[in-house]
């Protein structure tokens, strides 16, 4: 087959920390001989900080921050309009767009790229919208999508069969699970607990539990403070570690939690975006990693987790158990029971000789199920049958 000629179409970027996978992934396309172009938003610099084999167009310029939703909106519709050009400039024949939310500017995007006869490969992240995390569906907004796509990526088995549920006719071998890859091929803190924790001015002697990445409704932020109080009571030496953003959540929500809970001294809330050069430290300096996850896709926290070889605590959703060996690579517990996580927690940091053997496995996992490489190859046979596929009609 002749060179795959692909524009990677995901606007979120270095907004949200999504640079790491759009990075990866393209990187690990060029590598196995796709010519890809990277289009994005202009808060994404990875591409000044390191050399990479492919281009990166930043059209998506100031679609976030404080101005009038109006203003953001006409911004993204104009960077829609310069991506459909330059992929046709360069001869693209295949899109790959990623999906959150399912929104009307995501589905006008795919409308332009199908209505221009660029064939469309999803990668749905979010099957429902966080956002609007126990709220009613409304199942009627992913029909036009289903109309289009060509080919689906997904990354776990439990996103597969929730897409089916609102995918009633797309053909069920046309959605592919590939893993989530978050690996992290370009910063690495090489240095031991006492030096990380001395870069990131944390605590020397206290056992640390960390919480890493965006904060929201869905990851059970607040579980893992109820559990945490419960279980320092008992281990006082233990220190509550939070790194991330919150999204769509109020800040005050978890410092009201935390005074009534009566454990501000013990907690260490760095509620911001964590530059990527200083991410490995975070794990680095921490004793055992904590997901308590009430809902997950796939989860890029936990493939960098298992990558920097963390002890990881995690909540027995069916994502997790997928690739977690309760007792090897990481700890399950019962997810949004917070004496469950307490005690888990609790057996882990007493136990030093566990926490080195779920390291090294955790490191282990991430390097046999996560390779770039490995991902690259099947996005790779997605493109090359979406490029095969009958044209809609």
């Amino acid at each position: 087959m002749s060179e795959i000629v692909t524009a990677f179409v995901e606007p979120i970027g270095g907004h949200r920390g999504n640079d790491f996978y759009d990075f990866g992934l393209c990187k690990a396309l060029n590598e196995q001989g796709v010519n890809v172009t990277f289009f994005t938003c202009d808060e994404t610099d990875f591409d000044e900080k390191f050399s990479f084999g492919f281009e990166t167009k930043k059209y998506f310029n100031r679609i976030y921050g404080k101005a009038p939703v109006i203003l953001r909106g006409i911004r993204y519709l104009r960077a829609i309009f310069k991506t459909l050009n330059e992929a046709k400039k360069k001869g693209v024949q295949l899109v790959h767009m990623h999906f959150y939310h399912f929104s009307r500017l995501e589905l006008f995007m795919l409308r332009q790229f199908r209505r221009h006869g660029f064939k469309v490969v999803g990668t749905v992240h979010d099957v429902e919208d966080f956002q609007k995390f126990g709220s009613e569906i409304n199942s009627s907004r992913y029909l036009p999508f289903e109309k289009r796509l060509d080919r689906i990526i997904v990354h776990s088995d439990f996103a597969k069969s929730s897409l089916e549920k609102y995918f009633k006719d797309f053909p069920a071998s046309h959605i592919h699970k590939i893993p989530h890859g978050d690996t992290d091929f370009l910063f690495t803190a090489n240095c031991s607990r006492e030096k990380a924790r001395e870069k990131l001015n944390l605590p020397e002697h206290r056992q640390l539990i960390l919480f890493f990445g965006q904060i929201k409704k869905v990851k059970g932020l607040d579980v893992l403070l109820h559990a945490f109080a419960q279980m320092h009571k008992i281990n006082p030496d233990a220190m509550l570690l939070v790194a991330g953003q919150p999204w769509k959540v109020e800040e005050n929500e978890f410092f009201s939690l935390i005074r009534q809970l009566n454990i501000g001294h013990n907690c260490i809330m760095r509620l911001e975006h964590i530059p990527s050069e200083l991410v490995p430290y975070y794990f680095r300096a921490s004793n055992i990693t904590v997901l308590p996850y009430r809902k997950i896709y796939s989860s890029g926290v936990l493939i960098r987790s298992l990558d920097y070889g963390a002890a990881i605590v995690a909540s027995d959703l069916d994502v997790f158990k997928a690739v977690i060996a309760d007792g090897e690579n990481g700890i399950l517990f019962q997810s949004e029971n917070a004496h469950d996580l307490s005690g888990k927690m609790l057996h882990l940091l007493a136990d030093e000789s566990l926490q080195e053997k779920l390291r090294t496995n955790a490191k282990q996992t991430a390097d046999e199920k996560f390779s770039w490489k490995l991902i690259g190859e099947k996005v790779k046979e997605v493109y090359s049958l979406a490029l095969n596929d009958a044209p809609h009609t």
